[in-house]
């Protein structure tokens, strides 16, 4: 008797590998390296565009899968909230702009609440515009990909929460205070 294949659906470890292509003229945007797809836990890893999940729902190893996704199913409509005009001095060395700062630089940033986020330069004047929107933001984009792998999850795979990663477990902190100092 065979044995059934494993499906993706929820609490699954899913490794999928794709090529991501602008819909509207076929440019390839990124594709997976052949020796590292992508992972999930399917429902439970955050950050996973939400139409693509779907897409793969009920598919098993070998599966391949395509699926056209607007922006509001992908990488979100641009917005105008999100393009910044910053200080120049904020990006001075030594009393001088910073070696990096160059139009079409992608550099990293810190909020106000101390999150890693990337910003585009978009132009240098007497004040630095930086553009925060994701790089596919307003792109309607075209997934082509195969299933590499489903298998029931394990602890280890599912992704680390809680204030600073080093918590034990899966990063939470029962008691509020997980001894790392960092105010969990």
């Amino acid at each position: 008797m065979a044995t059934e294949k494993e499906k993706v659906a929820p609490g699954k470890f899913v490794e999928y590998s794709y090529k991501l292509y602008d819909d509207s003229d076929g440019r390839l945007l990124f594709e997976t390296p052949k020796d590292a797809p992508d992972e999930m836990v399917y429902g439970v890893t955050p950050g996973i565009v939400p139409g693509l999940m779907t897409v793969m729902e009920g598919l098993s190893k070998g599966d391949r899968f395509e699926v056209t996704l607007p922006p509001v199913a992908a990488f979100g409509d641009k917005s105008d909230e999100l393009v910044m005009t910053l200080d120049k001095e904020i990006f001075m060395r030594d009393g001088k702009l910073a070696d990096e700062v160059k139009v079409g630089a992608v550099l990293p940033m810190m909020t106000a609440d101390n999150l890693r986020v990337n910003g585009t330069v978009t132009e240098i004047g007497d004040k630095i515009k930086m553009d925060f929107n994701h790089p596919f933001a307003g792109l309607t984009v075209r997934y082509e990909g195969e299933i590499v792998e489903v298998r029931d999850s394990t602890p280890d795979d599912l992704p680390q929460v809680g204030c600073c990663g080093s918590c034990g477990g899966n990063g939470g902190c029962s008691d509020g205070n997980c001894g790392e100092g960092c105010g969990c």
